[in-house]
């Protein structure tokens, strides 16, 4: 796999400053749902972890997703998002958690199953930290089982699917021509 190109990296930057921004918006949003609603915010968690999909799916290149959740953590916090630093704990992990997919493969194989267990394991990562340092700890077993199970198909869905298919309609108007995502066939899952 070849080095970096400039035109790679801003793209990358752009697409996470995008993301930060969406991110924030999503917080006002999340805050709006009521502590106990569970459910709901297993919903939501998904959403969170788009650049680390829709970035390296477009680039494919080692370090994408990691990078680009931090740079969109990075965006969210200065926006003003309510969890302060440890937002940017969370752009870590669910980075790291998002790139494993990638690498898995080995930087080979981009398609829907791939997106979609990137989106799920960014999901997983953040269970560590929904559990330890957001309370999910002191809630009831099947509270629990619920958010997790809830969360990680908002993982695959909102986390996975919608940015890969937001990058195929990117691609698809001709945009993304000088990048990875247009260079090569893209084979569905």
């Amino acid at each position: 796999m070849s080095r970096w190109k400039l035109r790679e990296v801003i793209l990358m930057v752009v697409l996470a400053i995008v993301c930060g921004g969406i991110y924030r918006v999503w917080d006002v949003l999340y805050a709006l749902i009521p502590a106990t609603a569970y459910a709901l915010q297993g919903v939501m968690t998904g959403l969170w972890m788009i650049a680390g999909v829709m970035v390296p799916y477009i680039v494919r290149r080692p370090g994408a997703a990691l990078i680009a959740e931090l740079v969109a953590a990075a965006v969210e916090l200065l926006l003003g998002e309510q969890w302060g630093l440890a937002n940017m704990i969370s752009g870590l992990i669910q980075g790291v958690g998002s790139e494993i997919a990638f690498l898995i493969f080995a930087y080979r194989v981009w398609n829907t199953g791939t997106c979609a267990l990137s989106g799920v394991l960014a999901s997983v990562a953040f269970m560590f930290q929904w559990y330890f340092q957001y309370g999910g700890d002191k809630l009831h077993l099947g509270t629990q089982i619920a958010f997790v199970a809830i969360s990680l198909v908002s993982g695959a869905v909102l986390g996975g699917l919608l940015p890969k298919a937001l990058a195929d309609a990117l691609a698809r108007t001709g945009a993304l021509r000088n990048y990875e995502i247009a260079k090569r066939s893209v084979k569905s899952a």
